[in-house]
Parts: C-alpha cells; structure tokens; sequence
C-alpha cells in the first residue's frame, strides 16, 4: 500500500480531519493532503513528528506492507535510514520490517568521531552490543563505559544516554535492539 495510502487510513481511523493532524504533526494541511495523495514525500525527522502525532510507531507508517510472522532478513537487507547527527552521518539498518514486532533490532555504523547526538531517554529496553570499534556509552549524569568489541550493555532506556566512536580512524558498528520499537 502506498505511504499516502496508509498515513489516510490511520489518520481516518483516529477520526483526524487534515487540519487537526496539522495541529498535532506541525506539518501544513497542503503537505499532508498531497502525502496522502502521493504527490509528496517527508523527510524522516517529518515522519516521525507525524507517527507521533497520530499516535503509532514510525514502522506503521514507513512499512506499507504487512510481512508474514517470521521474517528473515539477509545480508545486506533490511530498512535503512541515513540519519545526519551533529558530528557525523549514521548509517542505522533496522532489521525487521514486521509492523507487529515488539522489539527493534538493528545495526548502527558511524565513522570515527561520530556520535548518537544529544543525550535522550525513551520508553523501554535496550541492549547494545559493540561488533567493530571502540565506543564509549553515557548513562545518566556520571556513568560511561569504554565498550570494545564484544561488550555488551543491557539498560533502562528510561535513563538519559548517549555513545560515540572514540576510535580515531576506524568505523563503528553496533548491533542493537529497543523494546519496545522507537520507530
């Protein structure tokens, strides 16, 4: 099913009029009219606002298609999303394309130097396991762990935290996995 298609059908299902979902997503009645028409695109900063304005994973949205219950992903495949953080370009491969999943697997790779951004906290678990690099991870105020590969973290998600590649000319990659699924 087209994007347009499936932003409509939970938009109608939540009993939003165009301009109500404007209010809440910040995004313009004309934008969302020609999404729902497919005659426009969102940026993933964009999406987001708007799942979280109608109240649904980021998946709901972007996975058009439902999948069967086991799903398997091979090399190389799986969602990819280009995120642009303050210091450097994250490369994030979500892989699960089940909107009814209720964990996020995925591997995250950035250069050295680059970080996750600013320090949130969400909703749920995480583990975070380090597969190449050296990356040091900030928990709360005052706790930071030096991960190398094959350490491994499991933690409350509900406590501020951020990483970065402290290596200096290697890349990064981290298998992770949140539950319940952020996007």
């Amino acid at each position: 099913m087209p994007l347009g298609k499936v932003v409509k059908r939970i938009r109608e299902d939540r009993s939003f009029t165009l301009k109500e979902l404007s209010r809440l997503s910040g995004i313009s009645v004309s934008h969302l009219s020609k999404l729902e028409n497919d005659k426009t695109k969102l940026s993933v900063d964009a999406l987001r606002k708007l799942a979280d304005a109608l109240g649904v994973p980021l998946s709901n949205i972007m996975m058009t298609q439902e999948v069967p219950r086991i799903s398997p992903v091979r090399a190389g495949e799986g969602f990819v999303v280009n995120r642009d953080t303050a210091s450097h370009p994250v490369l994030e491969r979500y892989l699960t394309i089940r909107r009814s999943a209720r964990m996020q697997p995925m591997i995250m790779t950035f250069p050295a130097g680059a970080d996750s951004g600013p320090v949130y906290s969400h909703l749920g678990d995480e583990f975070f396991y380090v597969l190449e690099g050296e990356v040091r991870f900030y928990y709360g105020e005052e706790t930071t762990f030096d991960m190398l590969r094959g350490d491994f973290l499991y933690y409350d998600c509900g406590v501020p935290h951020r990483w970065e590649n402290i290596g200096k000319k290697e890349e990064a990659v981290l298998l992770m996995c949140n539950t319940p699924p952020v996007i």
